[in-house]
């Protein structure tokens, strides 16, 4: 049961969307963790889904570091990686063969998208969220707890706050055109990040208390080559995204932002990199926080 009673010392976290960007959250909870800041409620998007739902579950902070390391190396993770090559940088950074090998590669995951809802079917979230938090219910969690996702139909927010936590998380990350959506009921769910990238509303709607937004998103890009119509579409994407999460931020009591710079959402292999620029910023924000 989420309790809305507030106290002053009473902290919430809003963690954000952002792929791979999202492992700065260990970093963020590390330095929480150790400077005993406490955090009575959690609101999660995709991979801040991920993150705060473990979080909630072990309360370890290190835990959750160790575990992903291990996935990281898993076969299961090997797997996969190599499709994430192919949607990472851009082709053209890369030298001969990997330029071509590149280039070929994704010329079937565009023919694969367009005849499909998703390059990848649910399959890969639900054996990733498998092997890093057992089968819980939301009642197992030590925190409370909510994810995020959004509804293509009806366009609005989704909150999941009871049942099965798995399923909850894998609903907050089905990245749009990567992951088919999830039909549920009369919705259409898809990755939380579509409505908010950093959980700040749920959070305060939720939950009472100071609300710490935790936001990895990318900076924008300065230097843009624009080549095609779809490049044009997904740079006028990135703008309002960019926009709109700004302008979000500003309800939050305090904002977190670790420097994760460009790095592409399906760049997993900066673990420690990433951990560390979420202390690195947890550390900046102390002040606020005591």
């Amino acid at each position: 049961m989420i309790s809305t009673r507030r106290r002053k010392s009473d902290f919430v976290l809003a963690l954000g969307g952002g792929g791979a960007r999202g492992l700065a959250h260990i970093g963020v909870l590390k330095v929480l963790q150790s400077e005993k800041i406490r955090i009575t409620g959690i609101a999660g998007v995709s991979m801040g889904a991920f993150i705060g739902a473990m979080y909630a579950y072990y309360m370890d902070a290190t835990e959750i570091e160790e575990i992903f390391k291990k996935f990281l190396q898993s076969q299961f993770h090997k797997k996969f990686s190599k499709t994430f090559f192919l949607l990472s940088e851009d082709a053209n950074s890369y030298q001969a063969p990997s330029r071509i090998i590149k280039k070929l590669g994704r010329g079937y995951v565009y023919l694969k998208a367009a005849s499909k809802k998703g390059i990848f079917s649910q399959t890969i979230l639900r054996e990733t969220i498998d092997f890093l938090l057992p089968d819980i219910s939301f009642s197992d969690l030590r925190i409370p707890f909510v994810s995020v996702s959004s509804d293509l139909k009806s366009g609005q927010s989704v909150i999941f706050k009871n049942g099965k936590v798995r399923h909850a998380v894998v609903a907050s990350s089905l990245i749009p055109g990567i992951v088919e959506p999830l039909e549920s009921g009369n919705s259409i769910l898809t990755d939380g990040s579509t409505t908010e990238v950093v959980p700040v509303k749920a959070a305060s709607e939720i939950f009472h208390g100071t609300v710490v937004a935790v936001d990895v998103s990318m900076n924008l890009k300065r230097s843009i080559n624009l080549r095609t119509a779809f490049d044009v579409a997904i740079r006028a994407n990135e703008i309002t995204t960019n926009f709109l999460n700004r302008t979000n931020l500003h309800a939050a009591e305090i904002v977190i932002s670790p420097k994760v710079g460009e790095t592409n959402w399906s760049n997993f292999d900066k673990l420690s990199e990433l951990i560390r620029a979420g202390e690195i910023a947890a550390r900046k924000a102390l002040s606020l926080l005591k």
